[in-house]
């Protein structure tokens, strides 16, 4: 058995699904209050002075503080069942259905959030190493 390890955005995927799920998941409201409050981190994110890490951090912390937790898995198992297979690359799946045939381990390793990576790659019966969400008081 051979270990097979996939990237999951811009490998298995087209597209960042990060950005897909902040907008598939936070209203308008809490998108455009957020984006005026991280306006400082979004700009140095772009001009290259704050990570990649740093602004999914305060991203996160942004529009997620308050959210209920059960419903935020409910969106996120939403967003795995009915969004991400418009995301996936053909050639991807393809590739991951062969190492499945040949009884190979495959393990998705990716900066997404597990909130929904964790139910696509459960439809598949992949492992995944992403990102979690903490979870305080519900």
């Amino acid at each position: 058995m051979n270990l097979a390890l996939f990237d999951f955005d811009g490998t298995i995927t087209h597209n960042d699904t990060f950005s897909l799920f902040l907008k598939f998941s936070l209203n308008k409201k809490t998108q455009i209050l957020g984006g005026i409050r991280l306006a400082p981190y979004i700009a140095g994110y772009k001009l290259g002075w704050v990570t990649d890490k740093t602004i999914r951090t305060k991203l996160c912390q942004v529009g997620y503080v308050g959210y209920d937790a059960a419903s935020l898995k409910y969106m996120g198992e939403e967003f795995a069942k009915n969004i991400l297979p418009t995301c996936v690359r053909q050639n991807a799946l393809e590739r991951i259905l062969w190492h499945k045939k040949q009884g190979d381990r495959i393990v998705v390793v990716s900066a997404s959030l597990g909130i929904y990576l964790e139910s696509w790659c459960q439809s598949l019966d992949l492992e995944v190493i992403c990102n979690q969400l903490e979870i305080r008081d519900g």
